[in-house]
């Protein structure tokens, strides 16, 4: 299995719902009509992000225990990563996402991964979102980089995802698991799309195509 790598977005692949998007509705800092417009492929996720979260008067506590009561997972994330750990197959998760919530979401399950997230500070009134990584890129072609990455380096690509920013990435990836709006995009666009229902799937094929 040594041919293959994993690469993944967070909100809404690994998780069964946009964290942050949950924690601004359930708290009332957004509505719905500002969420539904951030995924156009116009909008940057991590300009988004920053914009939002910056009036979120939330402090780290609320946002653990939110993310230790209400966030679900999708099937078979957790032995995926063992599965990968086992068989030498690199695993890294690309997101446009903060370490405020992807922190205490992989304390609850016990896993550790490579994984790319923005750095998020509660500050007076809100919280202040940095993303040290995208250095003159944007996250969108960043996801795409990582894919590119393990290619150059001799590795097919399984990649997961499920929103506009995640195209890119889908488009250069050797096999594809999309959920939600990139599923849509993938369809319309003639990309080769399983729906990501399961990340047991994602293992089953690597297995199979080692």
């Amino acid at each position: 299995m040594k041919g293959w790598a994993a690469v993944s977005d967070f909100d809404g692949t690994i998780t069964l719902r946009d964290v942050g998007d949950h924690l601004l509705l359930h708290y009332g800092f957004a509505d719905r009509k500002t969420i539904e417009e951030s995924y156009s492929l116009k909008v940057k996720v991590e300009d988004f992000m920053k914009k939002a979260f910056a009036g979120a008067a939330l402090s780290e506590e609320v946002i653990a225990d939110f993310v230790r009561k209400k966030v679900r997972t999708r099937p078979g994330f957790r032995e995926f990563i063992l599965f990968c750990e086992a068989g030498g197959v690199p695993f890294e998760i690309a997101s446009g996402g903060v370490d405020l919530y992807a922190d205490p979401f992989f304390r609850k399950h016990g896993v550790e991964v490579k994984s790319f997230f923005g750095k998020a500070k509660v500050v007076k009134g809100g919280i202040r979102i940095t993303y040290p990584f995208l250095r003159r890129t944007n996250l969108s072609a960043f996801k795409a980089s990582r894919v590119a990455r393990f290619q150059r380096a001799g590795r097919k690509v399984v990649f997961f995802g499920d929103g506009p920013n995640d195209l890119k990435a889908a488009c250069l990836a050797d096999k594809v698991y999309a959920a939600g709006r990139l599923l849509k995009l993938c369809r319309e666009r003639n990309i080769p799309a399983e729906p990501l229902v399961s990340y047991a799937r994602a293992a089953a094929f690597i297995r199979k195509n080692a």
